[in-house]
């Protein structure tokens, strides 16, 4: 071995060893930078503006993308870094298992927005019926939604990130320690929104966006846990959560009134217990460390045991 290739192979194994927070630092960084450009581009400090509007997106749905496709992209390095080939293809593994079971598929898909519209309407709103091109332009909304920006945004913090921190921690424990950096690469995007627009709103914002953050991480982490580390089934979870929580989304079609945001929330909670409660047993370390010992890459996707809810 070369002085070359020892260096190399130092270097990705202290990479191994630091995998949780040379992550995050680095997503950090390269997301406030892909971001702090996007909000010069904004602002008119830098030319562009014009060019989202032009295949009828806004400078916050462009944001977005920019800011999934750097996490993915660091997400792949750190991967590649720190398991090498065999842990990027464990890695594609999860993002297109599907064979996890209706039951949990039911739960991402379903649960949250039934729940949303339920104590919506419990709390006063009135129920709608939408005309049928509403639904079609929802299902394309949540298709385009998952594909471009809660696939990778998932890879990231639930197949990366949360995955790693359950291998030292309980699920609850991840749960909240991946909340503060998927709180932090949002306050850019909500800059970009202008929803901040002045530094004495960041702090505000971003406690407001951890209660948020935790209680979707939490949600997440149960899914992914259920459903057999199936990063498609947590995005489809998150997908689920932002068209019941968005202005423009299938709880806002099915609605009328002022209670949707504080349903929406509510219904992430009372889905997350119910998952919490399912899992019971199954929210410690020994749980991770079963699933990981399932994500051998030559293991056939349909071999792996179901376990609770999972099952085909």
């Amino acid at each position: 071995m070369t002085g070359k290739d020892a260096h190399t192979e130092s270097a990705q194994a202290w990479v191994a060893r630091h995998a949780t927070i040379t992550f995050t630092v680095t997503a950090l960084f390269t997301s406030y930078v892909a971001l702090g450009l996007m909000i010069l581009v904004d602002r008119g400090h830098l030319p562009g503006r014009s060019i989202p509007s032009r295949i009828g997106w806004d400078m916050e749905e462009a944001s977005s993308l920019v800011l999934v496709l750097v996490l993915l992209a660091t997400t792949i390095t750190f991967t590649r870094m720190a398991e090498g080939t065999s842990g990027l293809k464990t890695l594609v593994g999860r993002i297109v298992r599907w064979r996890v079971g209706w039951r949990w598929w039911l739960t991402g898909v379903v649960a949250v927005p039934a729940v949303t519209v339920g104590l919506a309407v419990a709390l006063g709103d009135d129920l709608v019926t939408p005309e049928p091109t509403t639904l079609i332009n929802e299902l394309v909304a949540a298709a385009l939604g998952l594909l471009l920006i809660n696939i990778a945004e998932e890879t990231t913090w639930a197949g990366f990130l949360q995955t790693r921190l359950e291998r030292a921690h309980s699920l609850l424990v991840a749960a909240v320690l991946t909340a503060v950096p998927f709180a932090l690469v949002h306050i850019p995007i909500r800059v970009v929104a202008r929803e901040i627009e002045s530094p004495a709103e960041l702090l505000p914002q971003f406690a407001v966006l951890m209660v948020l953050c935790i209680i979707i991480r939490v949600l997440l982490g149960g899914v992914m846990r259920g459903a057999a580390n199936s990063i498609l089934v947590v995005a489809a979870t998150h997908t689920s959560f932002n068209r019941s929580n968005n202005v423009d989304g299938i709880a806002a079609d099915l609605l009328v009134g002022q209670a949707r945001t504080l349903a929406a929330l509510a219904a992430a909670v009372v889905v997350a217990t119910a998952i919490l409660v399912v899992l019971r047993g199954r929210l410690g370390r020994a749980e991770r460390a079963r699933l990981d010992s399932l994500e051998c890459p030559s293991t056939p996707l349909e071999q792996i045991p179901p376990r609770g809810m999972v099952e085909s």
